[in-house]
């Protein structure tokens, strides 16, 4: 006996947009300011604004990040390692690099990374 699988049985085409506009994921993006400074920003994007934002992007216009999102921290240069455990510590991370050995012994600890779930336990 075969299993058919279907995901909309009346036929309608599934509205994406609807279906993820209350997921999202924190983004790391770098570039630089009016003034040539490099500069950082978290920002806590929604999927359906992926699309938008990458078409930015790839024409390369300018844009300001809190039109795609909101902006969860940000500065110059490039984030601490402080900033990134607090942004580790309270949004799920997709991929988190593990924390250099050659990082200042100050006795901060880096964040632990999320336990990724097999996909029959969500």
């Amino acid at each position: 006996m075969t299993t058919k699988w279907a995901n909309n049985p009346a036929g309608e085409k599934p509205d994406f947009s609807e279906l993820f506009k209350e997921q999202y994921a924190v983004v790391l993006m770098r570039g630089k300011n009016s003034f040539g400074d490099h500069i950082y920003s978290y920002i806590k994007i929604t999927f359906a604004n992926f699309k938008r934002m990458y078409e930015e992007m790839e024409a390369k216009k300018q844009f300001t990040p809190s039109d795609y999102g909101e902006v969860v921290a940000a500065g110059t240069g490039e984030p601490t390692d402080e900033v990134k455990a607090e942004i580790a510590a309270q949004y799920p991370m997709l991929d988190q690099k593990p924390a250099s050995s050659s990082s200042s012994g100050s006795g901060g600890s880096a964040a632990a990374p999320v336990a990724k779930k097999a996909w029959d336990e969500y």
